[in-house]
């Protein structure tokens, strides 16, 4: 089997790093027909106490909020780095194939009762990529937009409570260390983060082979 699931859900700090560092992700639901439903969005990922939590919000547009009112079980799958692998990277006989890693949250869902949290929700997640830029969000956006107050009442705030998580890496598990050697050599050449990302895990992958 060439996809291999190597995370439980002991293994927190791995599962949290991969989903806060690709934490725009799928929201996956049903409507009351049983037609799923999907939206991509920016989340917070927090432990709290022995649980995962995940925060978002919807714009009140999105028809989607409402599936959280009348079913709550929800699945949400974060997509980690992923990138096509040549066969003619191998040292034996293969065929073309794609490596990745993903998580996959499944959870129940509630709506937040207030604006504030809903405004709380933003202002953190504001705070995080912002920061990331180093600039100085209290007297950036907030004074210059101040889009709490004028943005709320157009969006949903939500939170999910997650109780089963599958987390999945395919870096060539059943190739031979010389295959994964030659697929190092040729992703190492490429500029693209998610090529280096998959070569970099491979790296460790065959670290722990020896």
């Amino acid at each position: 089997m060439h996809t291999q699931k190597i995370f439980s859900e002991d293994d927190r700090n791995t599962i949290l790093n991969i989903m806060r560092d690709n934490a725009f992700a799928t929201i996956i639901t049903t409507d009351e027909n049983g037609k799923p439903f999907a939206t991509q969005l920016p989340f917070l990922v927090k432990l709290s106490g022995d649980k995962i939590k995940l925060q978002a919000h919807f714009a009140k547009v999105n028809p989607q909020w409402q599936h959280l009112e009348n079913n709550s079980q929800v699945l949400v799958t974060f997509q980690g780095p992923h990138c096509y692998i040549s066969p003619s990277w191998y040292d034996d006989a293969g065929v073309p194939t794609w490596d990745y890693v993903t998580v996959q949250t499944y959870g129940s869902a509630k709506l937040l009762e207030s604006n504030q949290q809903t405004a709380e929700i933003i202002e953190e997640l504001t705070d995080k990529y912002e920061q990331a830029l180093d600039i100085d969000v209290t007297k950036h956006w907030k004074a210059k937009n101040n889009y709490p107050d004028k943005m709320l009442n157009a969006i949903v705030g939500f939170e999910i409570t997650v109780h089963t998580i599958e987390g999945k890496v395919k870096i060539g598990q059943n190739k031979s260390r010389k295959d994964l050697e030659g697929v190092v050599k040729a992703l190492d050449k490429s500029p693209l983060d998610n090529e280096k990302a998959i070569s970099d895990l491979i790296k460790e992958y065959l670290k722990s082979k020896d």
